[in-house]
């Protein structure tokens, strides 16, 4: 049994709960973190094992952009990592960088990494008769149309830019993400055939949405957030002002803006408010400021993460190495023009940091500002990066398509099917800005909803099944706790050349197998046989996390799976107090040692591995 909580008080009861199918997936938090379920574990298990092929064909499994994410991904698995709370979690998405730069796309082989894909069908399917529309050429747009052509579906790709990738081309800085690698990664879904790709053609404008609802059997919209947000201030149009797109669409597409001599500053949070104010660096700016209402704090440089952060870890770290100024826990107050000219904006001190208040709309931060406490940051040269918003109105108004009340696309959360029959909605514009990881899990969302729209068979969803084995010997090297954390930033930027590539460093082959041994490897974790238990209590005093507890069964409390089992094992309560024993586990607090199951005299403590199989099961009728 796994503790709720506990108390150390005698008269208090432990409130456990019993593991069921939905524990032990969830139980590698890793792979529950990743929004597509990628089993990190694995590939990191098999990359310290030195199988670098194998290992990719993991990452790949579930993810046709796995070459991406291995460069910029937020890594929700990183902070999702049960390492982190022994020292520093691992640097899962920089050994993915490691796999796929040796077995990716990238590496020219564009048809071997697709029979890697445990998405439905085949990689040499035969038509089905049935066609698709996809609006967008990004992560949500290229998964969706991958995932459907292995089913047999014609796909049409309708891209208004000319290259395929979306937010990839457009909205990540060119020195954060090499360019071939999304034309390779692009051209690898590409050859899996039955899907056409149009670029330079604009829904809404070159053609209607209304049309293409018209000619084909379903519609999937996956456009990004591509227009930035200005705040309601006055002056907030004068020349001098931009948001971050309009910057960041510039710098990617090689017509970076010259800011020799000017001070920027940038107002926003989050990651594109980084990219923005790392990117004007690179564009020659004397002084490069970045303010935002969230307080800012590194974890590698100065010791804490602010709950409210919402920029991820590397990102503040590089532009702190690269002389970015951070203005935290400040809130706009007035833009200051002078004549017609910029000259700065004045700014609030918020008092720690703001907490988050529920509204109708999902919520907004609600800051303590500090009265009298201003200051004024001067520029010649603002971007607001405090939001993106859809330029896809006008194809939506047409159709009437529902929306929430946060101004996204409604659908259904299974199918995600919008309110019109046969046109779907996933990624950004549909749940407003997000990881690309979070794109791409949409995209194979909406492809087996529009897969039972169009056969008329029950939706199928994802689904592992677990099974379970013990190990008759588990002796791992002790040592892995005690291995550092290895971390690499960007390389040194040239402000000759603002365009260069500069992605983030490949691990070299001791680094990555070090970094991936030092897995906790949670998938795997002690079991008791109570046949054979004398009750010695050697696991329990063996342990070095303290994760095991033998407490007396009178004390235990739980759900009625709990209070079943008990009733089974010892009878009515009142019968068992003070007379009946129980092993608690806290998988939280398990470093996977294996003492527990080493000190046992009698074997009845054993070091147990769950494992799975992918498949697919029957969710419930596609709505129409």
């Amino acid at each position: 049994m796994k503790p709720v909580h506990s108390e150390d008080d005698a008269k208090r009861d432990f409130f456990v709960s019993l593991p069921d199918h939905d524990y032990y997936e969830d139980e590698v938090e890793c792979r529950s973190g990743c929004p597509t379920r990628t089993d990190a574990r694995g590939y990191l298990i098999e990359t310290a094992k030195g199988n670098y092929h194998d290992a990719y064909a993991i990452s790949r499994a579930t993810n046709p952009f796995a070459s991406i994410c291995g460069v910029i991904c937020g890594a929700p698995c990183e902070t999702a990592c049960r390492r982190g709370d022994v020292d520093e979690p691992l640097a899962i998405r920089n050994i993915k960088g490691f796999l796929t730069q040796r077995h990716g796309p990238e590496t020219g082989d564009l048809k071997e990494p697709l029979s890697h894909s445990i998405a439905r069908g085949t990689t040499d399917p035969d038509p089905n008769g049935k066609t698709v529309a996809v609006i967008g050429g990004g992560c949500a747009g290229m998964t969706c149309a991958h995932d459907l052509a292995r089913l047999g579906y014609t796909v049409t790709v309708f891209e208004r830019h000319p290259t395929l990738g979306g937010q990839l081309v457009q909205g990540v800085p060119i020195n954060r993400l090499n360019r071939d690698v999304i034309q390779a990664e692009c051209d690898s879904i590409l050859a899996l055939g039955l899907i056409e790709v149009k670029t330079g053609v604009d829904v809404g404008k070159d053609i209607t949405l209304e049309e293409l609802n018209a000619q084909f059997d379903a519609v999937f919209i996956g456009v990004g957030l591509m227009a930035g947000k200005r705040l309601p201030f006055d002056h907030t149009d004068n020349k001098d002002v931009a948001t971050a797109m309009e910057f960041l669409v510039d710098f990617n597409l090689y017509k970076p803006w010259d800011l020799s001599g000017k001070k920027v500053l940038v107002y926003g949070g989050g990651d594109t408010a980084m990219d923005a104010a790392r990117s004007a660096v690179r564009c020659g700016a004397t002084r490069v400021e970045l303010a935002c209402m969230e307080a800012l704090w590194s974890r590698t440089l100065r010791g804490r993460r602010g709950d409210e952060q919402v920029c991820t870890e590397d990102e503040l770290v590089g532009a702190l190495e690269e002389g970015v100024i951070l203005n935290g826990s400040s809130l706009p107050e007035a833009i200051v023009v002078e004549d017609g000219a910029l000259r700065g904006l004045k700014m609030k001190k918020v008092n720690g940091a703001p907490h988050l208040v529920f509204t109708k709309d999902g919520g907004r931060l609600n800051p303590e500002v500090i009265e009298d406490e201003f200051r004024v940051v001067e520029c010649d040269l603002m971007i607001w990066a405090v939001r993106q918003e859809t330029d896809f109105d006008t194809s939506i108004e047409a159709l009437k398509l529902k929306m929430t009340e946060r101004g996204a696309i409604a659908c259904d959360p299974e199918t995600l099917m919008t309110s019109v029959d046969g046109i779907f909605a996933g990624g950004d514009i549909q749940n407003g800005g997000m990881l690309f990881i979070h794109a791409v899990a949409e995209g194979s969302q909406a492809a087996l909803g529009i897969d039972a729209y169009l056969s008329g068979k029950p939706l199928q969803k994802p689904y592992r099944e677990i099974a379970w084995r013990d190990e008759d010997v588990y002796d791992r090297d002790s040592p892995y706790l005690d291995k550092g954390w290895i971390n690499r930033e960007e390389d040194a930027y040239d402000p000759a050349d603002p365009c260069a590539l500069q992605v983030i460093q490949e691990y070299s082959e001791c680094e990555a197998k070090a970094q991936a041994g030092r897995c906790l490897e949670c998938h795997i974790h002690p079991t008791f046989d109570s046949n054979l238990c004398i009750l010695c209590g050697g696991c329990v005093d063996v342990c070095p996390s303290y994760c095991l507890r033998m407490v007396d069964a009178g004390r235990v409390d739980g759900d009625e799976n709990v209070a079943a089992a008990l009733k089974t094992e010892y009878g009515a309560k009142e019968d068992f107090d003070g007379s009946g024993s129980l092993m608690l586990f806290d998988p939280l607090k398990c470093v996977r040692c294996g003492m527990c199951a080493r000190k046992c005299p009698t074997g009845a403590c054993k070091m147990s591995v769950n494992t799975f199989k992918d498949c697919y099961v029957e969710a419930k009728p596609c709505s129409t």
